[in-house]
């Protein structure tokens, strides 16, 4: 078995105005069999872009979840992937959650630097990277 197994477990489920599924799908667990994985539970203390530090032996992160955790906060993630551009992915809402998880090892597609900036400060989150 890999070093740090991170798996992803996805269901979508869709109901009309009477609670009744219109749509449930069990998209199933997203595996990749990889060496390290970092959980982060943090507190954007200014309003100012704070880059986070990747582990140590994690050079691109190939999966990546973020959830705005603060009740009125929009932070805005921004990452540079490993064509060298760095952009603006998303500003996430209160309680939004961003989702980027890649399976392959070989993939050019990659996050080599994290950002995240808050319009307000002691902003909360909790992300996950993994490689």
């Amino acid at each position: 078995m890999s070093a740090s197994q991170n798996n992803l477990t996805l269901t979508l489920n869709q109901q009309d105005a009477n609670g009744v599924n219109i749509l449930n799908r069990l998209i199933g667990a997203v595996t990749y069999g990889g060496f390290i994985g970092q959980f982060v539970d943090g507190n954007l203390t200014t309003t100012n872009p704070t880059s986070q530090t990747f582990p140590s032996t994690l050079v691109t992160a190939l999966q990546f979840y973020f959830k705005n955790t603060h009740a009125t906060a929009v932070i805005t993630v921004t990452w540079t992937h490993t064509t060298g551009a760095s952009a603006v992915v998303q500003a996430v809402s209160p309680g939004g959650v961003l989702l980027f998880w890649n399976t392959a090892a070989t993939s050019p597609i990659a996050i080599t630097a994290l950002s995240l900036q808050s319009d307000t400060a002691n902003a909360t989150f909790e992300y996950f990277l993994g490689g």
